[in-house]
Order: C-alpha cells, then structure tokens, then sequence
C-alpha cells in the first residue's frame, strides 16, 4: 500500500521469479521493514491499567454521603486573600501535570507568607465528631515552611480578609517542616471552664510523608468518644485518646506538687558510695600502658624501608608559561611511590590492647546506709482541677478553613479539601480521588525516572547494526535506511525496537542467501512435482478439485522454469 504503482510493477516482476519459499521470504522482509517504521513512528502506549485508572479519574467528583466543605478547585478560586501587610503570597489555581482537567491550589512564589481562608455554608460544631482531609503536591520540594489549615473559629468579630496568625481557630491540622521540624501537627484551641483557652498539642505527632512529586493525602478523624486518628496516605500514622496524648492534658492533674516544699538539707540522694574499707591489691599496676606492641608480628616480604611514600610524576613537564620570577620554582605534582604497594618507610610493629592493662583504681560501689531515696515535693490539691470528658464540644464552632502559612518553597498545590463527620464518606471519597491521582502519577512517574536512569548507549546506533548499514549490498539503499535507524534508537531506543528489528535483519539475511543460491548456477533437477502428486494422491473425490488446481500451478511454474532454462542455453 505504500509503494509507488512503478515500485509495485517490479516487485511484483521480481516476485514472479521466484518461487514460493523465496516470495513469502520477499515478503517477510517488506512486511518487517514496515513493522520496523511503525515502530519508530508510534507513540508510547500507556499501560492498560493506567489509561483505566485516568479515564475513570473525575476530578469534579463529590462524595457519595453528606459534607461540610468541599474544595477541588474546579469551579474557580473563591477563596479570600488576608488583607493584612505581611500576606504578600497570593494562592492560585494550578493545573495539576498528568491529569486532563485536574485543578488544584498553589503556593506560586518561594519566600512569602500566605493567608487565604474559604468559609463553611454555615458554622458546624465538631462536637459529634469531625473528619479532615487534603491533597499536598510538592513540585519542587519542601525547603522550610508550613503546609497546615487552620479550622477557624466562629465568632462574631471573624473577618476573613483580616486573617492573621492570631486569628482564633478551634483545630490546627497538617504538615510543618523547617531545620529539624518535620510533624503533622494536630492542635485543639480547649476552652476551660474558666473560659481561659488554651492550646492542647499532639504529643509526638507523626512525620510528614515522603518529599516526592506525587499528592499526598494527610486526614485527621476526632471522635465523640475521644478517640482520634492521623493518617497520612489513607494509612494511620497515629492514633489514641484525646484524653491521655496531648499535651498540655485536656484534664489538669488532680494533685499538683507543693510550690512551697523544700528538699531538706540533710536528705540524702545517693544510693551507692565507694567502700572505705577497700585497698587496692599489690598487683595492680596503674602505670602500665593500655597498648604494646605486637611481638609476634614481622615485616612484610616486599617492604621497601628505604622508599618515600610520595614521589615526583615523572610525565609532569613544566608549563610553558611559567615565569620563574613571578611564580617561583616549579615542583613537579607528588605521586604515590608504586614501589610503597607493600609499604614502605621505617617499619614499626603494630599496636594491640595489653592484656595487663587495669587503669587507675578506685574503690568499689557498695549501699549508702544512708539513702533516703529520691525526694519529690509533696503532693497538694490541684486548685484549677476540672474535668471535661467532652472536649469536642469546647474547641468551638467552625466557620472557615484557612490557609495561614510561611513557605520557603514555589509549586505546593493543595487539592480535594473535604470536612465531614463520617469516616467512611472521606475515605469512599478518598478512594475517588487521591488513590485513582497518586496510581496514575506514580506509574507515570516511575515509567520517566526509568527512562532517565537508561544508559546513554541505549540511544546509539550498535555497533553491529553500524558494520550491517555498510554491507555493500545495502550501498545503493544506506541513504534512505541510515538516517531512518538513527532516527529510531535516538527517539525509542534500543529495546523497544530489538524485536522489529530483529525479525527485518533475519528476514534480510535469509532472503540474500536464497537469493544467492539462485544466481549461482543451472537449476538442479528436481523431483516431478506433478508425478510425485499422483503417487501420493490417496484422497478421496471431496479433494480432486483442490489437487487438479495444485496440479496447474505447478506445470505453470515448469513452464517457467523452461523457458528460463531454454534461454540461457541459446
């Protein structure tokens, strides 16, 4: 289908000669060559599972229960900027690479301080349990700074475009790294029943996940029953109770030490004292050496003692621009001495531990008679001793989620913001979203960090193809097959192309040599292909149809063969 009209007029000519075996192998050849085209001129497929998981990737999709807010960023950026003089970060939308139409929120700029906040529909109260959850995407790392929302607090004075560091928020959720921080922070803003609030932090909270390009999901769960749970990646990281792993405690201590208890002069804190009565014995050598040297050891064979270990190179000369006056005298650069391979210099044993070695005594350790034990102040009242066994229900309502952070880095894009009080709406919605994005990435990932790390070569014309391409037989057709080859390994490489090439060449070299065997002389006398059908014919009436066609085309192939024959013999 390719081939010009005049193109087809020879080959088919070409064909004729020939008889079947060497036709299919013409064919065969033809047929590789175009596979080999294809080849270079196709497009990497994507793995069958990959394009599944991307066309089933909605990045408009909804969770399938009841929520509070939801951001994925597709209908626009309506969130509201801080006012304030220091927030000269300004978050935008971003295009999310390797997803068709997947929109996310970005930190654009290094070195600047974000506020942006989007309100609830309405003020929800986290006291029946709240779950939290987003996407973090690094473009170009995490240097320093905060990847955290603030679940801001409802209250009559709440202005979002004044949004500051000190703006009252009822939950701190998310990742926070700079020097040796590295945490997901979970913090509650506690009201007493004072009315005093303070903040009650996550005691060794988890670390952030891995510092790559892929979208990482951070979620915080808080349950009426004070139970909570921190995942990152849909995998929990933390969990425990509201009442016992924070710090300082949801509930004071109901005893606290005595401020005005003094340790008394006389208490005595040392359990053991050195034994008076011990005497250091008369063997004990305090000056002897804690190394000697190795008598048993010897010289190695080879050592050349009277060798430096460095020499001048003798293959340095001196610069031809070097000025004596202005740079001094030159020395040749310092080699080592390949006659020091055992070693050389003066020899010297070596050091071992000595086994008559005790150090400086001292006395043993024995009880002090005396010991009190370790004192601690007595234990009085605890006067701000309360009990919540509620918390939830004294963080406070949430009327916004905020994004107040410094961030050192560029291109952090958040994506699939999502408040809920069900655990099993955010992960369906989890499994929709982030699980479908990171297997896409990934793959997509992981396929271009295998590709960066090939081998140079792989994308080199072998040297075995070079010495084929220069075969005279291919000297009138090299121009054309040349630069196509080239073009081929430099684009695919060599695997991809090993198999279609490899079928053209085999393909080629049988082809030269039948066709060799044809030029090099008469044809050989062969069997009569029509008796030896009628020896063998033992097939029935169905198959006398079939054979009498096999019959002519063999005494047209004779006929052929004849005239051929007759000619070179006139």
């Amino acid at each position: 289908a390719v081939l010009s009209p005049g193109t087809r007029q020879i080959v088919s000519s070409k064909l004729a000669s020939c008889g079947k075996m060497k036709s299919s192998l013409i064919y065969l050849f033809l047929s590789a060559s175009v596979l080999l085209c294809a080849v270079c001129a196709e497009e990497d497929i994507p793995v069958e599972d990959d394009v599944k998981a991307a066309s089933s990737y909605d990045p408009a999709a909804t969770p399938t229960g009841s929520f509070v807010l939801l951001e994925n960023f597709q209908n626009g950026l309506d969130w509201v900027s801080s006012a304030k003089s220091q927030y000269a970060g300004s978050v935008s939308q971003s295009v999310i690479d390797g997803l068709d139409g997947d929109i996310g929120m970005e930190l654009p700029t290094k070195a600047m301080h974000y506020g942006a906040s989007k309100p609830v529909s309405s003020p929800f109260d986290p006291s029946d349990g709240i779950v939290f959850q987003y996407e973090i995407t690094l473009n170009n790392g995490w240097e320093c700074g905060g990847g955290y929302f603030k679940l801001l607090s409802k209250s009559d004075e709440l202005d979002l475009e004044e949004l500051e560091g000190s703006t009252p928020y009822s939950i701190m959720f998310g990742p926070d790294k700079c020097g040796s921080t590295n945490k997901v922070h979970l913090i509650l803003r506690h009201k007493k029943p004072s009315g005093e609030i303070e903040e009650k932090h996550l005691q060794s909270p988890p670390s952030l996940a891995k510092l790559d390009k892929l979208p990482h999901l951070y979620t915080v769960v808080l349950k009426p029953d004070n139970s909570y749970k921190v995942l990152v990646d849909n995998e929990v990281q933390k969990e425990g109770s509201l009442l016992e792993d924070f710090t300082p405690p949801i509930n004071p201590p109901k005893e606290i030490d005595d401020p005005e208890d003094f340790k008394p002069e006389d208490w005595v804190d040392e359990a053991l004292i050195p034994d008076s009565t011990a005497v250091k014995p008369d063997d004990w050598d305090e000056d002897a050496p804690e190394e000697i040297e190795d008598a048993e050891a010897e010289k190695p064979e080879g050592w050349a003692d009277n060798e430096p270990e460095e020499i001048d190179d003798p293959e340095a000369e001196k610069p031809e621009d070097w000025d004596d006056d202005e740079d001094g005298d030159w020395d040749a650069p310092k080699i080592a001495n390949p006659s020091c391979e055992i070693g050389c210099g003066e020899w010297t044993r070596p050091m071992i531990p000595n086994p008559e070695f005790k150090g400086k005594w001292s006395p043993p350790m024995i009880d002090n008679p005396e010991y009190k034990g370790e004192w601690a102040p007595r234990q009085i009242p605890n006067p701000d001793y309360y009990e919540d066994l509620e918390p939830l229900k004294n963080i406070g309502s949430i009327a916004a989620a905020a994004l107040e952070v410094w961030q050192m880095s560029d291109g952090i894009v958040f994506d699939n913001v999502l408040m809920t009080t069900s655990e099993q709406v955010a992960a369906e919605y989890a499994e929709k979203t982030w699980a479908k994005r990171y297997s896409v990435l990934k793959a997509t990932g992981d396929k271009a960090a295998e590709e960066n790390e090939v081998d140079p070569a792989e994308y080199l014309v072998p040297s075995w193809l070079e010495d084929v391409l220069n075969l005279p037989a291919l000297e009138s057709v090299k121009p054309t097959i040349e630069p196509l080859v080239k073009n081929a390994f430099e684009t695919y490489g060599v695997t991809k192309i090993a198999i279609a090439l490899g079928v053209s060449l085999v393909s080629f070299f049988l082809l030269l040599a039948f066709c060799c065997c044809s030029c090099s002389g008469d044809r050989q006398d062969v069997p009569d292909p029509v008796a030896e059908a009628k020896k063998e014919d033992v097939t029935g009436e169905d198959d006398k149809e079939d054979n009498e066609d096999e019959t002519e085309e063999v005494e047209e192939e004779e006929e052929v063969v004849e005239k051929k024959t007759t000619r070179r013999r006139g």
